[in-house]
């Protein structure tokens, strides 16, 4: 995002110091809950937790340069991203989230406009899902480093961890896959948001329906959704007995899933959502859309596992007010280990996904 030049230097960290900045942030920060005993100002937050259930914690970390960069990430979609991957793993557990820490790393030399930017970003997020945000920490480091802690609670015999599922199970994802790869991708190839009159690499126009398409990959790539509502009616009602967020991708997921639960699975891959818009990305930048829903990553959908009757979970879902959800597998013996299955009966081994430092 650009900014207009004035005569006036630009504020950054440096100009007003670590307690300077810490000052501007609380004078800028949303009022807390009743439940928040004490916030930010203090060695340590207070917070009262609610009668009958239990905690969940999750920390998330994105780094400048690794998972996000500023030539197309404004400072908002960095702050709403930073906060939505751990809403999406506590979403994941069936918990309801309630509280965030928030620790920066920044260079002294970061423009302020960039830090308030970061935070509105965390805060509207942290508002819509009914978040407070509690405290948190300032460092100074050679690039960004945003780490988010949220505390969620849920009733212990309902939270869903990834060692449930069990053969026979039908696997589900609950929205398409493949989008914020595709917007990565379109990212990477030039494309921006703001760019109303893209252009292909060969400079040639491209349709409306194309912008369009490429407008909405990316903005599932800089503006996910964590699916925390979903995860919370799946568990609640006790359809889920596995659940995973797709964070890395459909493959590395699902083998993670399945290693914890000591189980195999099948997925099909005629039933895998890819949705128009990342077919057409896909299409203008000549790649497999489906190879970007198996491994892109950053989808934040939820992946689970069910033994319950399909109209049932679909009812349950509408009732609340979501999509339908997919069917896409079904949970085998560990020692079929997984597979990917084509439209004409033909399966190859379910690989892809995304790892850290590989």
């Amino acid at each position: 995002m650009s900014r207009k030049r004035t005569g006036k230097k630009e504020a950054t960290v440096k100009t007003v110091g670590e307690f300077g900045l810490l000052k501007r942030l609380r004078a800028k920060a949303p009022p807390l809950p009743p439940h928040v005993l004490l916030g930010i100002g203090d060695d340590a937050s207070i917070m009262q937790p609610s009668p009958g259930l239990t905690l969940v914690a999750t920390v998330d970390v994105l780094v400048e340069g690794k998972d996000f960069h500023w030539q197309w990430c404004p400072p908002e979609a960095i702050g709403q991203k930073g906060l939505t991957v751990s809403l999406s793993d506590v979403g994941a557990m069936g918990a309801v989230p309630r509280y965030a820490l928030v620790a920066l790393g920044l260079p002294p030399r970061m423009p302020l406009h960039r830090v308030d930017g970061l935070y509105r970003g965390i805060w509207e997020t942290a508002e819509a899902a009914g978040v407070a945000v509690v405290g948190g920490d300032l460092s100074e480091a050679p690039c960004l480093v945003l780490s988010v802690t949220l505390i969620g609670e849920g009733k212990v015999d309902r939270l869903v961890r990834r060692s449930g599922g069990k053969v026979g199970e039908s696997i589900w994802v609950t929205g398409p896959l493949g989008r914020a790869a595709a917007g990565l991708r379109a990212l990477q190839a030039g494309y921006r948001l703001e760019q109303s009159s893209a252009k292909g690499k060969q400079r040639k126009n491209i349709s409306p329906k194309t912008r369009k398409a490429i407008r909405e990959t990316i903005q599932a790539q800089l503006y996910p959704v964590a699916r925390y509502r979903e995860g919370k009616v799946l568990a609640e009602a006790g359809f889920a007995t596995a659940m995973i967020d797709l964070s890395d991708g459909l493959a590395s997921d699902l083998s993670r899933l399945a290693e914890e639960s000591g189980v195999g699975a099948r997925i099909y891959a005629d039933r895998i959502p890819v949705d128009p818009a990342t077919q057409q990305v896909a299409q203008l930048l000549g790649l497999d859309p489906l190879r970007l829903a198996l491994g892109g990553g950053e989808d934040f959908e939820l992946l689970f596992t069910s033994g319950a009757h399909p109209a049932t979970i679909h009812e349950a879902l509408a009732r609340s007010g979501f999509a339908k959800p997919h069917l896409i597998g079904e949970v085998l013996p560990a020692g079929e280990g997984l597979s990917l299955a084509g439209p004409r009966g033909g399966q190859k081994p379910l690989q892809g996904g995304f790892e850290h430092f590989r």
